[in-house]
């Protein structure tokens, strides 16, 4: 009767311990990855977008084409958004207002993009009585590409440019983007041109334009950070390695 009381109360003891033994649900992992609807984290410093809210740029013909133009009996002339030609000029440039875009740090160089209004220019050839308009100007900054509409064509590629430094064209105290650069015009512009012309003005690899940009940035971006310029110092820091570099014992310059 002993042996049958002590069977019982061992088999109710392993019964009991048994859900006590099976195993701890699955814990979320530490890596898994965040909720749906969180954000994602930031993108490193540099590589991000800083808005383009205006500006203007100054599209000026080299010397020497203008007057390889006049040869040809080429004269240009301003063209406005309505697609008005106004009366003959000889300066050769026009200024264009900025519409928008973006400015990027590229690999050091600058990066985006340059909107501009909707004029442009004109070049008539006085002799053949032919017209063509340049159109929808953007500048594409990390291609070095100058692009437009021949008449009311697709946006081609007319000039490129070498495309400069970051750090050289941003005023983090003004947040202006600035650049002052040539253009070269590209051997599919020069044919279209010559061929709408009737003309043989226009050389491939040879001078189009010269552009004195100059565009007003989004002034609430930390620029410096945003666009990985670098540290700048200040006039106090500058005031110390000054001091450590003339006295014997100063301290070591910073890096």
């Amino acid at each position: 009767m002993r042996a049958r009381h002590l069977a019982t109360a061992a088999v109710l003891a392993l019964t009991t311990a048994l859900p006590a033994a099976a195993p701890a649900p699955a814990q979320p992992s530490a890596t898994a990855p965040p909720p749906a609807g969180r954000s994602a984290p930031a993108r490193p410093a540099g590589h991000t977008e800083v808005p383009v809210e205006g500006g203007s740029a100054r599209f000026a013909t080299p010397p020497a084409l203008l007057a390889a133009l006049k040869a040809h009996g080429v004269v240009i002339a301003n063209v406005d958004a309505q697609g008005t030609v106004t009366p003959h000029h000889d300066s050769g440039g026009i200024s264009l207002g900025i519409k928008g875009g973006a400015v990027t740090n590229s690999g050091g160089k600058v990066g985006g993009e340059l909107r501009f209004a909707d004029s442009g220019i004109a070049l008539i050839n006085r002799r053949t009585n032919k017209v063509v308009k340049v159109t929808g100007f953007t500048v594409d900054l990390g291609q070095g590409a100058l692009r437009a509409r021949l008449d009311r064509g697709p946006k081609m590629t007319v000039g490129t440019f070498t495309r400069p430094g970051i750090a050289a064209s941003i005023d983090t105290d003004a947040a202006r983007l600035r650049m002052d650069t040539g253009i070269t015009v590209t051997a599919a512009a020069a044919a279209k041109l010559n061929a709408a012309l009737g003309t043989t003005g226009f050389t491939g690899g040879g001078p189009l334009l010269h552009v004195r940009v100059d565009a007003a940035l989004d002034p609430s971006v930390d620029l410096a950070t945003a666009l990985n310029l670098g540290h700048r110092p200040a006039p106090s820091d500058t005031g110390r390695r000054s001091a450590g570099a003339s006295g014997s014992g100063g301290e070591p310059s910073e890096r």
